[in-house]
């Protein structure tokens, strides 16, 4: 790599990163700001709140990669537009292909922080900031009070309340048969996950026969299932916070239990969207740059970049909210917006090239 292309990545790259450091303060003061009248709440304190929304950094950072990219990316390339330096390229005989491939090293890159923030840092921050906001407000030790339900071959499964992803309070499992008439109903006041299965405590095995109804109360019974302790944070936590692993991992034991999945399947593909937008973001500004704002100012440079970047933003949480309600295909609601934007980019470049 030329060292051309290093200072074109350096450039669209430090933009980006001043930028969404810029866009992350404001979040937080936001954040913040709507969190203060839930102060004084059980034990909730300012320290408290503040301690919330700084564990909610990393998603924010998440959240704004795509935005920021756009707004550093014109900010860095207008002033080497202004300063003449990118005119001084072309008179040296650089294409325009050669720094629109920079600036997709420099999407490249920052398309993979953004992945690895995502994958690694934001779903643990992002569940511990919620344990601690819960547990504050309602004082009680146990922040995860969320309880779910879930369905397998011949099984319905209701969970009062997941305490962590080894223990459950309040099991009912509803066995049914091929009519879906309920056959059997095993109930515990908990279950626990020793490292290989479930097993319930104190559990009530409701049994329907032909003659009557048989109660049984065993001192401990091994539940059997596909749910595994990993699968629970999928159940309980909004989908588009966590990795893909877990998405994915959720997505294959509902499709085993004949499940709809399409929720699921949205926040995954809109998982893997979110690099690409990146990379889309960098290009989109090779013929915004050269085109109508290589003479504008800074301050028109942040609008046109702002107001592109809430463009897409709206657009993006359009197609999500039809393919929800229309039934799209959740690869396409959740990836259409991100190849317009590359789109545009590619064809903006091109038209350049001419």
């Amino acid at each position: 790599m030329k060292r051309l292309d290093r200072y074109l990545m350096a450039t669209a790259i430090g933009g980006a990163l001043l930028s969404l450091a810029i866009i992350v303060a404001l979040l937080l003061v936001f954040e913040y700001v709507a969190e203060l009248e839930d102060i004084g709440r059980g034990s909730y304190t300012a320290l408290t709140a503040l301690s919330y929304v700084l564990l909610r950094l990393p998603y924010s950072v998440y959240q704004g990669f795509a935005m920021a990219t756009l707004i550093g990316s014109l900010m860095g390339l207008g002033a080497l537009a202004a300063n003449s330096e990118l005119t001084a390229m072309r008179a040296a005989g650089v294409s325009i292909g050669r720094i629109a491939g920079a600036l997709m090293l420099a999407g490249l890159v920052l398309g993979a922080c953004a992945l690895a923030i995502g994958e690694w840092v934001a779903p643990g921050a992002e569940r511990r900031a919620q344990e601690l906001r819960t547990s504050a407000i309602y004082d009680r030790v146990v922040a995860r009070n969320t309880g779910f339900r879930a369905r397998e071959e011949g099984r319905f499964i209701d969970v009062q309340r997941a305490v962590s992803q080894d223990r459950l309070v309040g099991v009912r499992i509803f066995e049914l048969d091929a009519q879906g008439k309920p056959q059997r109903i095993l109930s515990a006041a908990h279950a626990s996950y020793d490292g290989r299965q479930w097993q319930l405590a104190e559990p009530v095995i409701t049994t329907f026969t032909d003659t009557g109804v048989e109660i049984e109360r065993p001192g401990s019974w091994v539940w059997i299932t596909d749910l595994q302790p990993r699968l629970l944070d999928v159940v309980v936590v909004d989908p588009e916070t966590l990795p893909i692993r877990d998405l994915w991992s959720y997505i294959r034991y509902l499709d085993r239990s004949g499940l709809d999945a399409d929720q699921y399947r949205l926040a995954l593909w809109t998982k893997i969207a979110a690099p690409l937008s990146t990379v889309g973001m960098l290009l989109l500004t090779v013929p915004l740059i050269f085109g109508a704002v290589r003479s504008a100012g800074a301050g028109q440079r942040i609008f046109l970049g702002v107001l592109i970047g809430l463009g897409f933003v709206l657009l993006n949480r359009l197609f999500i909210r039809a393919g929800v309600v229309y039934g799209l295909p959740p690869v396409l609601s959740a990836l259409l917006p991100t190849l317009l934007v590359l789109l545009a980019g590619i064809v903006g470049i091109l038209r350049l090239r001419r």
